[in-house]
């Protein structure tokens, strides 16, 4: 089972790669066509080309990505619990926070920086609600997130422990309210109520993504149990996960029809979970021979964290170096991600090397956890 974690880690972190430079190819498209567009080229015209929809079913694809990480570290922590432990140690626990926290304040202060470079008159107190809730760069709010998870981890294995059938029926329960809150906005409806009460769970906060770290924990507990209810059904998952990509790609094309806009801030629906949920299953009921490339993922997944924390900022700042000195290439987008996926896997791995062949080795942990 740690093999295809680490792979399904691996998985991960390649996905979350896609994402964003699919996500810079929107902007591209949808934001940046005056670098490269004749007059009479409009954004709006690119809905509807095969471009338009390659970059949409990457996205669609991909959405696994953050919950397959909380899934994977909620398991991991159930592994790392003893089995006569009631619980996970608070030890471990504020380890496992020092990994993740300290790299992460060094590669918050860089993006600060560079922010503040491009505007000075930013306010202490905005800075620091950057850093509380990993504003300074769109990918970093996952370390607050899952931070909370770590803090909440001696509970939620005692809990586990005791009746798991509960806890994950409450998490269930949790995880479709927070989503269906998000329905009105995206069917158009003019509910104040509910987009007030939405605002009050944002991605950063642990109730956003509420089930997928106790149901790793449980999973991880309950190994035989696990193994007993999801074998027989894996050709059901695999089937399930393959379908749910087109449908999942259908419905958000209607929230985007309904909405008369040519892009909405993607929100996991309960479709995108239910995909979610059998991709995972999936790749775990996997034999470790069957599993693609499974050497060069698993590598990738035990260098995640530190792929993560870097891979947007050559993703975007490469972008933008494009947008000034080669704006022609924006208007290619399907020739733009190759460019920004190598850029933002190969330059996490290479800084990464450079600094555990050099004499900078003793702080690599400090830098990358």
């Amino acid at each position: 089972m740690a093999k295809r974690l680490l792979y399904l880690n691996g998985f991960a972190i390649l996905a979350v790669v896609f994402f964003h430079a699919a996500g810079m190819g929107f902007v591209a498209m949808f934001t940046w066509t005056h670098r490269y567009a004749v007059e009479a080229m409009t954004p709006e015209m690119w809905v509807g080309t095969p471009t338009y929809y390659i970059l949409r079913l990457v996205e669609q694809i991909i959405v696994f990505a953050i919950p397959a990480f909380l899934f994977i570290t909620g398991y991991s922590v159930a592994m790392m619990t003893g089995r006569n432990q009631a619980t996970v140690s608070w030890k471990l626990v504020f380890s496992r926070i020092k990994t993740l926290v300290i790299p992460y304040l060094l590669w918050s202060a860089v993006m600060i920086v560079l922010r503040l470079v491009e505007d000075p008159r930013v306010a202490l107190t905005e800075i620091l609600s950057w850093v509380l809730t990993g504003s300074s760069n769109e990918v970093l709010y996952f370390v607050p997130l899952l931070t909370q998870f770590y803090l909440l981890s001696p509970w939620l294995v005692r809990w586990a422990r005791r009746d798991w059938k509960s806890l994950l029926m409450l998490t269930v329960f949790l995880q479709l309210l927070v989503q269906l809150l998000a329905y009105p906005e995206l069917l158009g409806w003019n509910l104040p109520i509910a987009r007030d009460i939405s605002q009050f769970v944002p991605k950063w906060l642990f109730l956003a993504r509420i089930f997928w770290f106790p149901f790793g924990i449980i999973c991880g507990l309950h190994p035989v149990e696990f193994k007993r209810i999801v074998s027989p059904h894996k050709a059901k998952l695999v089937t399930a996960a393959i379908m749910l990509i087109p449908i999942n790609f259908i419905e958000w094309e209607i929230y985007y029809k309904i909405a008369g806009q040519t892009w909405l801030s993607h929100r996991e629906t309960i479709l995108d979970s239910l995909y979610t949920f059998a991709l995972i299953l999936s790749v775990l009921m996997l034999n470790g021979q069957s599993l693609p490339l499974s050497n060069w993922i698993s590598e990738l997944g035990a260098k995640s964290y530190g792929i993560y924390l870097t891979h947007s900022l050559a993703i975007v700042y490469l972008a933008r170096l494009i947008y000034h000195f080669l704006p022609g290439l924006l208007g290619y987008p399907l020739l733009l991600q190759p460019i920004l996926i190598v850029a933002g896997l190969f330059i996490p791995l290479g800084m990464m090397a450079v600094v555990d062949r050099s004499r900078l080795r003793r702080f690599y942990n400090y830098l990358y956890g």
